[in-house]
This record gives C-alpha cells, structure tokens and sequence, in this order.
C-alpha cells in the first residue's frame, strides 16, 4: 500500500474511535508543468490586477483555510481569515478599511456560509462586499441557492490558483470594480 500504515485506534468499548493513514511520497520538481483550475482561462495570471485587493476568508477548516490564504497572497491581496461566521461578522464591523471581497465557506459550523452572507447584507446596505461561497459540493442548485442568499460567485474545492484568479475576476467584474 504505497510504502505507508494504516491503522484504527479503539475506544474502551471496542468501538473504532479514530483511523490513522499514513503515507510516503516522493516529492519530484515540476518543470514547466502548469495546472489550471475548472473553467480556467488562458490568460496569465497577474499580481497586479488584484494587488491591494481586501479580502476576508471564513472557513473553520484550518488548513483549507492557510491554503486559501496563501493563494490569495500569491494572488497579490491583503487577506484576513476567521475560522467562524461570527468571527467573520465581527471582523467586518471593526475593519478600520472594508473588506472587498468575503470568501465564505458554505458549511460551518454554527451558523454556515448562507447564514452569514444574509447578515452581511442585512447589516451592510453601502459598500458592499463581493461575497463568494467556498464548497466541496458538486450539487448544481448551490449556486442557484448562493445568488439567492446574495452571494456573487462559487469557488469549488480543492481550490486551485488559476480557478481562484479567474472566479475573482469574473465576480469583480460582475461587480463594476473595474478589472
């Protein structure tokens, strides 16, 4: 199996609790290898066409979340992330700056992506910020559902950078920001 362990660990009532899988890869350089997203476009990809751009991340998946965020920096934005919708809420309140752009994770825990979408348009009538739900899901109605709840895009997980690039530029475009 891949050179690697599996395992299960049980609790005192002989019930599986947790699997542990381990494996081993041998990491090799990519040359000239280029992986593009669903729906990606040819068009390079420019730091300068987001640089500066505002964005807050809310997902309580951490390293969805680093990975998001890393993205989006090589992207060029200034990212903040939250793993909570209340946490996302609230750093929208305080921001000194606004935010331009919410990246929210549809299924939190507590109150979900859907949820918060509808606070935010409930408490912010100016300056709204272009919401864009993050999911796993392959359903086709999801989007359907985030129009509704005011959202202005989907990215679909596993995130990949060319996808990111062109789901922001298709939404701020959307939006009258002017790339």
């Amino acid at each position: 199996m891949m050179q690697g362990n599996i395992w299960i660990s049980h609790n005192m009532l002989g019930f599986a609790q947790c699997m542990t899988l381990v494996l081993r890869f041998q990491t090799r350089p990519s040359y000239g290898r280029t992986i593009f997203g669903h729906g990606s476009s040819s068009e390079p990809l420019s730091n300068s066409k987001f640089r500066g751009l505002r964005v807050i991340i809310a997902d309580d998946d951490d390293v969805n979340r680093i990975v998001t965020k890393k993205l989006l920096e090589k992207l060029g934005c200034q990212v903040t992330s939250v793993s909570s919708g209340f946490e996302c809420l609230s750093a929208l309140s305080a921001a000194e700056k606004t935010f331009q752009i919410v990246l929210l994770d549809l299924h939190m825990p507590e109150m979900d992506g859907f949820e918060v979408a509808l606070r935010i348009r409930k408490l912010r009538n100016q300056n709204w910020p272009v919401i864009i739900a993050l999911t796993a899901s392959a359903e086709e109605h999801v989007m359907e559902r985030c129009l509704q709840m005011g959202m202005s895009g989907v990215i679909r997980k596993p995130i990949l950078l060319q996808g990111m690039a062109d789901e922001l530029r298709r939404v701020l475009q959307w939006a009258g920001e002017g790339l």
